[in-house]
């Protein structure tokens, strides 16, 4: 019976995810993006593509967002999840 609550734990560990670590700078530049993209109201892009079996393709896209964030709020909240994480390292 020992034996199997001893096998838990190490179990829990190996299914754990590996979260990716990275300098403050790379830190601070995907925060950047991730906090300008919730502050966007709205965004679009397009494609144009041509194939040799259905010819010329064209996309076009527009996403609204209802509840765009603060920016600075957004990059906080980012920054401060990566910080307790512990995927912010320095000297990488």
């Amino acid at each position: 019976m020992k034996q199997l609550f001893l096998g838990l734990p190490i179990l829990a560990v190996a299914c754990a995810p590996t979260l990716e670590t990275m300098t403050r700078a790379e830190a601070v530049a995907m925060c950047q993006t991730e906090a300008a993209e919730a502050a966007q109201v709205v965004s679009g892009n397009a494609s144009v593509g041509v194939s040799s079996v259905s010819g010329p393709s064209f996309g076009l896209g527009i996403g609204i967002n209802l509840t765009p964030r603060p920016q600075a709020q957004t990059f906080e909240a980012c920054m401060t999840e990566l910080t307790a994480n512990g995927q912010i390292v320095e000297g990488l």
